[in-house]
């Protein structure tokens, strides 16, 4: 089995999984760039990080409001490249032609991007804030859950001590231990 059909269950797993992953923040999400599943401290992050969140159009539609978060410009080009990377190991279909078109038409900012040729990165940092514990910074990771690349999931962690104390106030916050 391959695509969709295959991940069901596996995605179900991944999701008990995560889950149980209280002081990490961890997202699976499709090769479209919708998120499938998240844990909750994923979801205090970023409002984008909930399951059926498209993370293109989250970044360039929907964050207006966020574009003033000191990750946006990075994270925006990375996203953009998440997209064209995603394309190119995949079909062309129904929804990535909706997606492209979409933020084609309604986003400068994902134009210029999408002009460029740039190249997703597996890991990188990102730096957040959030209300309950000011600015702090992540590394994260992406893993392709399988061979054909259609689920990716993406795992974060604490760069320096500050940010791992931050991390662990939210992690309290939204429940963990």
């Amino acid at each position: 089995m391959r695509g969709a059909a295959a991940s069901v269950p596996q995605r179900a797993d991944i999701q008990s999984m995560i889950d149980d992953w209280a002081t990490v923040p961890a997202v699976l999400r499709d090769r479209h760039l919708t998120v499938v599943a998240s844990n909750p401290l994923a979801r205090a992050l970023s409002p984008s990080y909930a399951a059926g969140v498209n993370l293109a159009r989250f970044t360039f539609l929907d964050a207006a409001a966020f574009s003033d978060q000191p990750c946006w410009p990075e994270v925006s080009g990375q996203v953009a490249a998440m997209l064209r990377d995603s394309l190119e190991q995949h079909e062309e279909d129904a929804r990535f032609r909706d997606i492209v078109g979409e933020l084609s038409a309604k986003s400068t900012d994902f134009s210029e991007m999408w002009a460029h040729d740039a190249r997703p990165t597996d890991t990188g940092t990102a730096n957040y804030r959030h209300d309950a514990v000011g600015e702090f910074t992540l590394g994260y990771r992406q893993l392709w859950v399988a061979e054909d690349h259609d689920d990716v999931l993406m795992v974060w962690r604490p760069t320096d001590s500050a940010s791992r104390s931050a991390l662990a106030i939210l992690a309290a916050i939204v429940g963990g231990p």
